[in-house]
């Protein structure tokens, strides 16, 4: 896709963060957008200041929801005619280890993370690819390349992203219809804050943090919050979309780990130690 403007980009996740940033740099590309977010507010507030550039459709929608997501496209297509874009970018952290993680929480971080990926593929594509023209950003996490100890649900859910991303190009290969998969490591969001929006059935499950884990808490927010800004990733999207690339990583810190992951599986001996995420932020 070698011209943005005039085109209609989709992002889920649009209130904050990197959504925030795709926003914004489709709207400098001169494209419109739909944004939408869980987060009615905050959405209201951003779209209303990204409308004073461009056109804009907001929407509420929780992607874990089909029927939401197939509303989101049908509004999309009455709005604009069609969506060249995709950003299926709605995320929320979940940790916890296999042994202890309650389901309702592998079920939340799953349908939101996995199968809101899952839907936005499954009922924007099959549009693409009858029009020709189009591109998919499915935001995986460096979570979708290292199973890092303690962050079960989230690494399941981003390796499926990632595999999901992978089927994709394979089968719009030649179409017209191109795929990037976005693996971020470190980057300033408020992805560590994700318990904000647990359904409220969830609110009772959320655990009491003992003074060690509470410090521990501050001290990953305190340093997502000294990463790579948001616009930084948004620049490499929309190079992405423009030179027709795949992989989009955000930074180089988890190269070492990732090659010495494949090496293991290369030479079929056992995987390395990755320990857990946390401990990457202080090396």
């Amino acid at each position: 896709m070698q011209e943005l403007s005039g085109k209609t980009a989709v992002v889920t996740g649009a209130a904050s963060g990197i959504g925030l940033a795709f926003t914004e740099a489709f709207a400098a590309q001169g494209m419109n957008v739909v944004m939408t977010d869980i987060e009615a507010g905050p959405l209201t507030v951003e779209a209303e200041r990204i409308g004073q550039i461009t056109e804009v459709l907001p929407l509420v929608v929780d992607v874990s929801k089909l029927d939401e997501i197939e509303a989101m496209h049908a509004a999309t297509i009455e709005r604009f005619g069609a969506a060249h874009v995709l950003c299926n970018n709605a995320g929320v952290g979940g940790g916890g280890n296999v042994a202890d993680t309650e389901m309702d929480m592998w079920e939340w971080v799953l349908g939101v993370d996995l199968w809101g990926v899952i839907y936005g593929c499954k009922t924007f594509l099959p549009g693409m690819l009858e029009h020709g023209d189009g591109h998919i950003i499915n935001t995986a996490s460096i979570c979708g390349q290292l199973a890092f100890g303690g962050n079960a649900p989230y690494n399941v859910a981003k390796f499926g992203v990632v595999a999901l991303s992978e089927t994709i190009a394979e089968e719009t290969a030649g179409t017209g219809v191109s795929v990037s998969c976005l693996c971020p490591g470190f980057v300033a969001t408020r992805i560590a804050e994700s318990r904000r929006n647990l359904p409220e059935d969830m609110a009772t499950a959320a655990p009491e943090l003992t003074a060690e884990e509470e410090a521990l808490r501050a001290m990953v927010l305190e340093q997502f919050a000294l990463r790579k800004p948001p616009s930084e990733v948004a620049d490499l999207v929309v190079n992405a979309i423009l030179d027709d690339q795949f992989w989009i990583f955000t930074d180089d810190a988890f190269q070492p780990r990732m090659a010495e992951r494949a090496e293991s599986i290369q030479a079929g001996k056992g995987r390395p130690h990755i320990g857990p995420m946390a401990e990457a932020f202080f090396e």
